[in-house]
This record gives structure tokens, C-alpha cells and sequence, in this order.
């Protein structure tokens, strides 16, 4: 009996226990890293060590002592670059590392797209707060402050005028490893995701969702529905932007999570990612919507398998929503159980329990906990998550 494949899986948290869960159940051996030491992924893994995954070459070196036959990354940015350097370097199936750090880049993201005619705001490089403000000022105010290589809204504030920009630029360049931040121009509309799958350059697109964000932070998403509320004349150009920027970045075969902009005028690139987004996206409403599963035909693909995909085309929707609560110490949680009984409730997470303090979430990681709702149309999945947030209680003082 041959013996199993191995897969190096980067990242130990929340959001990789999912793959971590489906390597072991298409029967490779798994190998976890992560920075910390006390991870849940750990559990689930054959075997683990701790290594940052931003860290290529001491990734490349325990990847070279457990022997591994394939790497992924499929849920976090900060470990895309280092998967495609240990791929490249092994001679494993990958996305190549030049595709990678067009993807991580977000300047050299935008300066690509920008010069294959995909809308971009204008965007300058700052090293310091009063490049940026002079960078805001040429843009003109209200600006986007961002770093350069990070995720989930970590490090991203809309600036107004001068005055905001040094707290703001001082939070960017914590949250980023590069020497400079990146300063945009602010786009007015509607936030759309689009999850992406390319198999041989031909892109195809699994879901769109709209965004409706937090009002004490509007950098965070507070709920994303698919399919998204647009014509399909809309729809249409939302699916031709993502074609040209997945291929003007380079990436042949591989998964993304995308975010644009429809404007008024058109729709504009945000940012995207080679791999799928947390929050139970790319693990389960992914496949629920596109009726295959995704994930498994990924993971084969970096195992060295044909990476094959059949989208079944029948109407879905979905709904992923963040809870929205009241500051203070949680004191009772009640109904929980019952709302997870509503039809169409696919999951309910609580990132909290009784004694733990309730703050404003300030980033995609702060956010309290999330409801995902599966049904056939979108005003099915948005009546259901009402349902089930009202009948959620949840008591602070």
C-alpha cells in the first residue's frame, strides 16, 4: 500500500482547522505550522511545529525535514508568498512566487492592474506620516491609509483631513512588514466580494456578495450576501473585472477572494487575494454555492492531482453576518440552541462567553461572533438571519 502524501498546511487557527480536517479525511498525512505555540490546528494535524509561515526560508527548512509532497495556504495572506517560495523551491504544484507576491503586494497590485486598464483609485507609496498627508492631499480627502501586505481590515482607516493621518499611518506601518504604507483615493459605493476559482487561466466565479459594513468602523464588514443585489448587466461587469485582474496578476491555476468597488461610473478594483477568505467563506459557503466541493479539489491539486471542478449552475444564497452587541461583561447568553434549530441556519459562532468583556470590534479579527445562513434566494437567507439574531440574547453590563 503506498504510503500517503503529506501536505504542509500554514496556519493552526480557526479558519485552518477546516482544511487541516479535510486533508486528514482524503487520507494525506498533515503537517501544521504556525508562529504560536498553542494552536487548535494542532490537534487536528499528524504533525506540527512552530514556525512564523511569513518566514520563507526556516518554512522551507522544516518543509525539507518533514519531507513534504505539497504546501498550502488557503486562508490567510501573511503565509501566500511563503507557500509559493517552498513550492517553487521543492518543485511542488503552486501558484509560482512571482504570482504570489502580486497578489500580497498591494502596491504592486494596483500598479499591474493599473497598467492593464483595470480601474484603480489613485494610490502613492508613503515612508512616513507627512508623506502620507502630502499623498492624501494630492489624492484629495477622504483617503484610504493601508498597509501594504495585511488582511482583515488590520491597519485601514479612512482619513477626512490632515489631522487624522499620523494616528492612522502609525497603525498602518504596525500592521505591515514592509518600510512603506499605501495611500489611496476613497471610493464611493457599493463593496462587493467575488470568490474565484482558475483552472488553466479560465476563471470562474463561484460568488459575488455586497458588503454592508459596521458604522463605528466602516472599514469592517458587518455582512456579505450572495448573490449580490445588482442587474445582471452589473453582475456581468462585476465577473469581466475579475477575469482581467486575476489574469493581469499572473495567476494560471489557483483560488481567490476579491473585493471591488461599483461606483456610479464603474467598478473598481479594492484588493485580492490568491486564497480563499475566512469566516466559514471559503470552507463552506464556497462549495454550498458553486454545488462542488472546492476545497477537496484544491487540496488534490496540491498534492499533484488534477485540479477539477464542476459548478452545477443551480440558484443558491447565502448570508454571512457578524454580530453586532452592546460594550460591557457578558452576564447571559440565551437562545443559542434554539436559533441554530431555525431552517437554513448552517452555523452559528460565538467568540465569547459569560465574564469575557465586549468591546466595538476594530478589525475583521475583533468582530464577536457570526451567523451563516444557507437557503434558494436572497431575501430567504436575510429573513432567516434576522430570525435567528433576534432570537440570540445576549446580556452585558
Amino acid at each position: 500500500m503506498p504510503t500517503p502524501k503529506k501536505i504542509h498546511i500554514l496556519g493552526g487557527g480557526q479558519w485552518q482547522v477546516p482544511t487541516i480536517r479535510l486533508a486528514k479525511a482524503l487520507g494525506y498525512r498533515t503537517l501544521v505550522t504556525d508562529i504560536y505555540a498553542d494552536r487548535p490546528g494542532y490537534a487536528w494535524a499528524d504533525e506540527h511545529a512552530v514556525m512564523d509561515i511569513s518566514d520563507r526560508e526556516g518554512t522551507l527548512r522544516i518543509a525539507r525535514q518533514y519531507r513534504i509532497d505539497g504546501i498550502v495556504c488557503d486562508t490567510t495572506d501573511v503565509g501566500v508568498p511563503t507557500m509559493a517560495y517552498v513550492a517553487d523551491k521543492m518543485g511542488l504544484p503552486g501558484i509560482g512566487y512571482e504570482t504570489a507576491l502580486n497578489f500580497t503586494d498591494k502596491y504592486r497590485m494596483r500598479s499591474i492592474t493599473s497598467a492593464a486598464g483595470v480601474p484603480n483609485p489613485p494610490f502613492r507609496l508613503a515612508d512616513s506620516a507627512e508623506a502620507a498627508c502630502k499623498a492624501a492631499a494630492d489624492i484629495n480627502f477622504p483617503a484610504v491609509i493601508k498597509p501594504l501586505d495585511n488582511q482583515s481590515s488590520r491597519g485601514v482607516h479612512i482619513v477626512h483631513s490632515p489631522r487624522e493621518i499620523e494616528a492612522a499611518y502609525s497603525d498602518a506601518a504596525r500592521s505591515t512588514r514592509a518600510d512603506h504604507i499605501l495611500v489611496e483615493g476613497f471610493l464611493k459605493g457599493v463593496e462587493v466580494t467575488v470568490e474565484s476559482v482558475c483552472i488553466n487561466g479560465e476563471v470562474t466565479a463561484l460568488g459575488i456578495s455586497d458588503k454592508d459594513h459596521f458604522s463605528h468602523r466602516v472599514e469592517v464588514a458587518k455582512r456579505l450576501t450572495y448573490p449580490a443585489d445588482f442587474p445582471n448587466p452589473i453582475l456581468e461587469q462585476i465577473r469581466d473585472v475579475n477575469q482581467r485582474v486575476i489574469n493581469a496578476l499572473g495567476l494560471r491555476t489557483g483560488i481567490t477572494h476579491a473585493e471591488y468597488m461599483v461606483t456610479e461610473s464603474d467598478v473598481y478594483l479594492v484588493e485580492i487575494a490568491a486564497r480563499g477568505a475566512g469566516s466559514r467563506v471559503y470552507s463552506d459557503i464556497v462549495p454550498y454555492l458553486a454545488g462542488a466541493p472546492i476545497p477537496q479539489a484544491y487540496l488534490q491539486f496540491i498534492a499533484g492531482e488534477t485540479f477539477s471542478v464542476r459548478v452545477d449552475g443551480q440558484p443558491r444564497a447565502a448570508n454571512l453576518a457578524f454580530f453586532s452587541l452592546p460594550s460591557g461583561t457578558v452576564t447571559r447568553v440565551c437562545g443559542v440552541e434554539e436559533a441554530r434549530q431555525l431552517p437554513g441556519v448552517h452555523e452559528i459562532l460565538l467568540e465569547f462567553g459569560v465574564g469575557d468583556r465586549l468591546t466595538n470590534p476594530q478589525d475583521d479579527r475583533s468582530r464577536p461572533g457570526l451567523i451563516v445562513v444557507f437557503g434558494k434566494s436572497r431575501s430567504e437567507v436575510l429573513e432567516t438571519t434576522d430570525r435567528a439574531f433576534r432570537t440570540v440574547r445576549v446580556h452585558a453590563e
